[in-house]
């Protein structure tokens, strides 16, 4: 198969991994109308964000041995077609309680999405440009949440809050139908080669090393800051005095830094290697950015742009190290346990961010809360570090 095949399927992926997106960040910009029209508190309201998580705690690792052994066109299909059905429910819902349903449905196929997507691109890129790959890839979540932090208050305000999630539903259908005609079945060199039962694969689960589940932890503190940030952010800029749009938009340079920043950052990883040191420089910033962000009257705009600069040195190489801790036969097993932990952080992180602010009516202990996932990150990546020391000087 000619290695151009390679980048049509980084484009397939690319809008699959955009449903996902825009499905998981539908809801941040929407956060101020949802609370006045439905009458809900921001505990309830950071619950819409941490409950599309909860599924993925219990379906994460089944969906990476699942598209292990079926392949990630078949689960794909699957994943989108589970999504557009929550998220027309939530589109279509009156009420509070088919919102958080709605919310649930589309995070078990969103969050298979975010499995079988650097699942399939491991094994399409495993000779080469994986790092190059996984940095393109990791810009389509930055480009959702630009686009629904910048654009669905606007429809909201000009329309209602129902018609943004309508329109993330009619996306997911055109993707869905995409990729049931377009997207091509793996190169026969690895359709060829015996793939081992469900059964088999959840027994080779008690076989991952640590290093695995250390990246994963990294993952999860890493989204339980960002994506509370990412929550509350502009409902915090708002509180602090800034109109609704321009609220979005500064949040949104989290993402902007990512979008920019991904590609260059998985080519270096590609490069120089040291992927940790990318991620331990990135958190302990972004650590010390959140924890300034309500106490300072710097300009928000540099403080956000900062956040988003150093957030991008995160993703890629995380995603990259996966495959160097596991097989590429247990891939999607590997990304399943990466994605357990990461809807543990969404679970975990905004629920308590809007837990704090109900207790106290404002943001600093929302905010050092982020701040405090963020550092927790570096130290889950120093561990790793000083883990892969220890078994390298008990090799040698």
């Amino acid at each position: 198969m000619k290695y151009q095949e390679h980048w049509k399927v980084l484009v397939y992926i690319y809008f699959f991994t955009l449903v996902f997106a825009l499905t998981f960040q539908s809801i941040p910009p929407l956060l101020g109308f949802l609370v006045q029209s439905l009458g809900i508190s921001h505990t309830q309201a950071g619950a819409l964000m941490s409950l599309f998580g909860l599924p993925g705690i219990l379906i994460s690792i089944p969906g990476g041995i699942l598209a292990d052994v079926y392949g990630p066109k078949r689960v794909g299909i699957t994943a989108l077609l589970i999504t557009l059905i929550g998220s027309l429910l939530v589109g279509l819902g009156k009420n509070y309680s088919l919102l958080l349903t709605g919310r649930i449905i589309s995070g078990i196929g969103g969050l298979t999405i975010s499995i079988v997507a650097p699942q399939a691109l491991s094994r399409w890129f495993a000779s080469r440009d994986l790092g190059k790959a996984m940095g393109i890839f990791n810009t389509a979540m930055p480009l959702g949440s630009i686009f629904t932090l910048n654009t669905f208050s606007v429809l909201a305000g000009i329309y209602t809050w129902q018609i943004p999630l309508l329109l993330t539903s009619f996306f997911c259908l055109g993707v869905l139908i995409l990729f049931y005609f377009r997207y091509p079945e793996l190169p026969d060199e690895i359709r060829r080669q015996k793939q081992p039962e469900f059964k088999e694969k959840v027994l080779t689960l008690r076989k991952t090393g640590p290093q695995v589940w250390l990246v994963a932890a990294i993952w999860m503190m890493y989204n339980a800051s960002t994506i509370s940030y990412l929550t509350f952010g502009a409902d915090y800029y708002q509180y602090a005095g800034y109109d609704v749009n321009y609220a979005n938009f500064l949040t949104s340079l989290l993402m902007v830094g990512s979008l920019l920043f991904s590609p260059l950052v998985g080519t270096l990883t590609d490069r120089v290697g040291r992927k940790e040191y990318f991620i331990i420089v990135g958190s302990i910033a972004i650590a010390l950015l959140l924890y300034f962000v309500p106490r300072t009257l710097f300009n928000p705009i540099i403080i956000g742009g900062l956040i988003g600069f150093f957030a991008a040195s995160i993703p890629s190489p995380v995603f990259s190290l996966v495959p160097k801790y596991i097989s590429l036969a247990q891939v999607g097993l590997g990304y399943g346990i990466l994605s357990t932990c990461l809807n543990i952080g969404i679970l975990l992180g905004p629920l308590l961010v809007g837990f704090s602010y109900d207790q106290t009516q404002n943001y600093l202990v929302g905010f050092d809360l982020m701040a405090i996932f963020a550092l927790f990150t570096a130290l889950i990546t120093l561990l790793l570090l000083l883990l892969n020391r220890l078994e390298s000087g008990n090799q040698a």
